[in-house]
């Protein structure tokens, strides 16, 4: 297995660390094929173990002909290095989500890092399947994806289609993710969620700030409380995420 900490997404000349959980903002059809073919096609490279999670057979089809385009894709499904996933048999059974399910397959996938040439798991999905009942559900399992894989030698992106999102359910979607990802001006963006962030660099400020103080006993007696009251609030957070 690779020592290296980060891995490369494929599509944009910046590296990412194992365990990021991206949201994938995109408007169109073009935008996905766009994303998922480098992204594919650059973990296959890397030996990475990569499972496609696909909505339907015509967005399957497309993906397929575009990764051929870069790899010899029938190798890779043979040699099965690449996984073509239909969402149903993914997230449900009997039509329920089951989110236990997902991660005893993905847990079992990871056991394979670090043999049979595979130094990492990458797995993307699109979500426009996803209806507004389903929808708390479904974030209840996205939030513990980033809590249970965080630390793994994972790269996961799921994919929303954002002119479907109603506001709320883009912020909750964003708070459920480390990393988004978002087309402006025909470029695209990956920029950090903000608030986990922004709790866990206070944190880290005022333990740093800590360990510097001359007046150790007055100042870490006040220090001591901002930082518990600080973590209260990322602890609730994450609670809320499982």
């Amino acid at each position: 297995m690779s020592k290296n900490n980060y891995t490369d997404l494929g599509f944009m000349k910046k590296n990412v660390e194992w365990g990021a959980h991206i949201v994938f903002l995109y408007e169109n059809e073009s935008d996905l094929l766009n994303i998922f073919t480098p992204f594919f096609a650059t973990g296959l490279k890397n030996n990475e173990l990569c499972i496609v999670v696909y909505p339907n057979l015509s967005l399957k089809q497309k993906l397929e002909e575009s990764l051929a385009k870069l790899i010899d894709l029938k190798g890779f499904i043979k040699e099965k290095k690449i996984i073509f996933v239909y969402y149903k048999d993914f997230y449900f059974e009997n039509n329920i989500l089951k989110k236990e399910k997902i991660y005893k397959f993905i847990d079992k996938k990871i056991n394979h890092i670090g043999f049979e040439d595979i130094d990492g798991l990458r797995t993307a999905g699109d979500m426009s399947w996803f209806k507004d009942k389903s929808f708390k559900k479904f974030l209840v399992y996205e939030r513990g994806l980033t809590e249970k894989y965080s630390k793994a030698h994972t790269i996961i992106m799921c994919a929303y289609p954002i002119k479907k999102l109603p506001i709320q359910d883009l912020i909750d979607v964003i708070q459920s993710h480390t990393l988004i990802l978002y087309n402006k001006n025909e470029k695209f963006y990956l920029s950090e969620t903000t608030e986990r962030r922004v709790l866990e660099e206070k944190i880290e400020d005022l333990e740093r700030f800590s360990e510097a103080a001359t007046n150790r006993e007055l100042r870490m007696i006040e220090l001591k409380k901002n930082i518990a009251e600080l973590e209260k609030e990322l602890k609730e957070l994450k609670e809320e995420a499982q």
